[in-house]
């Protein structure tokens, strides 16, 4: 008998053990086994706070109320008690509200930013008078004295004026709601192409006032313009006396210019499409010509420019290829079978001519490049006079051979 006490005793110590923790910490909170973080504040008025009412981060239940006094100075005198593991920064301010109409109070702790440094145990929390909301007896006490200052009388003028308003509207306003229904339904459908406008929207808005200043400078910029047209009123008039003189003389130059108006519009009308098949190449020397420019300002040296001749001797072998179309900017084969007989000095020019593939070496030799221009000089002190260079340089555009 005594051995089953025992074991009674026992497994009513395991159960107390287990139960009776968590039964303090569902009646005292998560910091009924450790030192809660006190806080505290100092108010004109403690609109009846009493010891256990919640305290709460930004509507977070985290402690509770610990005491309420009324200090030396005639200040009530509020300590919170609040779980430990909460972080509140220091600039948090304390409000005290009403959950319900029937009176229940609650102090909210509103932290105006999310960063630290944070509150400690200690540390006093500012409760400013101008922040805390109106009470719910006050509201209910204005509420009290303006229906007091209601007219019955006028109310029942105006509940008459609306029957008469409304009367035999009935089948009008029952319409529009149905309406109203049909335009819901219709926007509720649309709402996926809505909402790109709508965001559009406010985008535009946005960057509309953004630019609220650039508007403004506007404005006063064709207010100064309005301004400078009306002080230029007697030009104005001045013009429109002598406009009639202005405008025969420009139909005399118009008439007497008449036939070569067409001429002219024929004219460009015969450019256009030049410049319009080479519009590339404009392109290409509107993006060469400045670079072309700026490497030219390169050889000013001083006041002075320096340039340098390089002239190559020796004839050259060619090879006689049909020019492509303008525009045509398709890939091109090369011609494997061309090739440049050997000789001494010779030299090539252009792509057409680039030496075979050294694979190939005269394998499938089939076309030979013409050879054109005078052999290389023996005599490196013979120079020619600029008429022969001049000469020799027409017949070697020519493609014909400069007789020695």
């Amino acid at each position: 008998m005594r051995r089953l006490v025992v074991v009674q005793v026992a497994i009513f110590a395991v159960i107390a053990a287990i139960v009776v923790p968590f039964g303090i910490r569902f009646v005292a909170g998560s910091q009924g086994f450790r030192t809660p973080l006190l806080l505290n504040a100092t108010m004109t008025d403690a609109f009846g706070l009493t010891a256990g009412t919640s305290v709460t981060v930004r509507g977070v239940e985290v402690g509770t109320v610990d005491d309420v006094r009324l200090g030396p100075d005639g200040t009530a005198r509020i300590r919170l008690a609040v779980d430990p593991d909460t972080r509140i920064p220091r600039d948090a301010i304390m409000t005290v509200g009403m959950g319900t109409a029937a009176g229940i109070q609650s102090v909210d702790l509103l932290p105006q930013s999310n960063d630290g440094p944070y509150l400690a145990s200690g540390d006093t929390v500012a409760a400013p008078a101008d922040r805390q909301p109106v009470q719910m007896d006050q509201v209910m006490a204005e509420a009290g004295r303006l229906a007091k200052k209601i007219d019955a009388k006028a109310v029942g003028d105006v509940s008459t004026e609306l029957s008469d308003s409304f009367s035999g509207l009935g089948p009008s306003l029952a319409a529009l709601i149905d309406n109203g229904a049909d335009i819901s339904q219709r926007i509720h459908a649309r709402f996926g192409e809505l909402e790109p406008l709508i965001a559009g929207t406010v985008n535009l808005v946005t960057t509309m006032a953004g630019q609220g200043n650039s508007f403004v400078r506007g404005m006063n910029a064709s207010a100064r313009f309005t301004t400078q047209l009306d002080d230029s009123g007697p030009v104005f008039l001045y013009l429109t006396d002598h406009a009639p003189e202005t405008l025969t003389s420009v139909q005399k130059v118009m008439d007497t210019y008449r036939d070569t108006f067409g001429a002219t519009l024929a004219n460009l009308a015969t450019v256009a499409p030049i410049i319009g098949d080479r519009t590339e190449s404009l392109q290409t020397g509107l993006q060469a010509i400045p670079q072309g420019l700026y490497d030219l300002s390169s050889i000013v040296k001083k006041d002075r420019a320096d340039f340098a001749l390089i002239a190559t001797q020796g004839p050259v072998c060619v090879h006689d290829v049909d020019r492509r179309a303008i525009g045509d900017l398709s890939p091109v084969q090369p011609n494997l079978v061309r090739y440049c007989p050997p000789s001494p000095d010779m030299q090539m020019r252009g792509a057409v001519n680039a030496p075979r593939p050294n694979d190939l070496g005269m394998q499938n030799s089939q076309i030979p490049g013409g050879v054109i221009g005078p052999p290389v000089a023996r005599d490196p002190m013979k120079i020619p006079t600029l008429a022969e260079l001049v000469y020799k340089w027409r017949m070697m555009l020519r493609g014909n051979d400069v007789p020695r």
